[in-house]
């Protein structure tokens, strides 16, 4: 009767840790009531397309990067040419002007140190015969995480902490507090040098950084993939190596379950799961964050109603950015279904992953 006695008792920690997050999200975790969403004629002001974007996901993925790019185009700071399943980027000033946000600023200075470094392979080409501007490889995972690596920094610097509130004064000890209480009773199974305690640290560490990206890149891209914005091949080759990650972290927790205990091995698992869930549940908008969402919705809601037949009309993967109308990467950032648009997100989706 003690074994399962204790078995069941290694559930208290995630119990515990479920019902503080519920307490936590009662009092800290709810945003401020949704205002009437009237039609607007322009984005909030001071906000690009990434930061929409953002604001609206609270994270930046592969169609922030999609809408950097074809924003920059449309005011002539760079060129997209399709050329086959790539897209060559060709830099069309030596400096960004002044008022291009930060983030489009940041971009522009990662498409200059990729245009050097292809510059430079391609020196011993006659000037002549050389290609302008870089290939952009999306099924070669080339150079789309370096822009959205800067983006992401950022737009995360200028709207998170204006818009957005993590409470991490609640999510931090949760954090804390049960990963010390994991290793300490992992530390009682290290008694046959099974190495309970090193796999027990190494599967917590491991499994937030997994939960995270599966939260910020593969739910979204998910979610789009049944909404039909995004192939499911893409979704398919950007999650093998998610499985393969997801494999060994099962492997792992098969050995810590083989050397301690099933139901301590489960309560890892579910302590990882709540913690998770419970951060990103206690992230709530500003008093600013909501203005600027509800007039970003109104936007959202013009574009749609009155701008997306001519989006249709114009914006065919065989056209030049040139063609494009200023809103068409505001309409990428807000998820409305264009063509042009969806099927460049969709390409940069297996590279941009690892921006979120």
């Amino acid at each position: 009767m003690l074994g399962p006695t204790i078995s069941t008792s290694y559930m208290i920690l995630p119990a515990a840790l479920f019902a503080y997050y519920l307490v936590a999200w009662i009092l800290v975790g709810r945003n401020p009531p949704q205002g009437a969403i009237i039609p607007k004629y322009a984005p909030p002001a001071d906000m690009s397309p990434a930061a929409v974007r953002y604001l609206l996901t609270g994270t930046t993925d592969r169609k922030s990067v999609a809408a950097v790019l074809v924003h920059l185009a449309t005011h002539k700071l760079i060129s997209i040419q399709p050329e086959n399943s790539d897209y060559r980027i060709t830099p069309l000033v030596k400096e960004p002007p002044k008022g291009v946000p930060p983030e489009e600023a940041v971009a522009m200075l990662a498409i200059w140190e990729v245009q050097s470094f292809a510059d430079a392979e391609r020196s011993s080409t006659p000037t002549s015969t050389r290609p302008a501007g870089f290939l952009l490889r999306p099924a070669r995972r080339q150079h789309v995480s370096l822009i959205g690596s800067v983006v992401a920094g950022s737009v995360n610097a200028s709207v998170e902490k204006a818009c957005f509130n993590r409470n991490l004064r609640y999510s931090l000890p949760a954090f804390a507090l049960p990963f010390l209480v994991v290793l300490v009773l992992a530390a009682g199974f290290e008694n046959h040098g099974n190495g309970v305690f090193f796999l027990t640290v190494w599967f917590m560490f491991c499994s937030f950084i997994l939960g995270i990206i599966t939260a910020m890149t593969v739910v979204p891209a998910v979610r789009d993939a049944l909404r039909g914005r995004l192939m499911i091949t893409n979704i398919a080759s950007a999650m093998v190596p998610l499985l393969l990650f997801s494999s060994v972290m099962g492997f792992v927790g098969w050995k810590i379950a083989q050397g301690s205990n099933p139901t301590f091995a489960w309560s890892l698992v579910a302590v990882v799961a709540i913690n998770i869930g419970g951060a990103i549940s206690l992230k709530r908008l500003t008093p600013l964050g909501r203005q600027r969402l509800d007039h970003l919705l109104g936007f959202r809601e013009f574009l749609a109603s009155v701008e997306l037949d001519r989006f249709d009309r114009l914006n065919d993967p065989r056209l030049t950015p040139a063609l494009l109308n200023d809103y068409l990467a505001y309409a990428i950032a807000l998820d409305l279904k264009e063509a042009w648009g969806d099927h460049f997100s969709s390409a940069l989706f297996a590279t941009a992953t690892s921006t979120g």
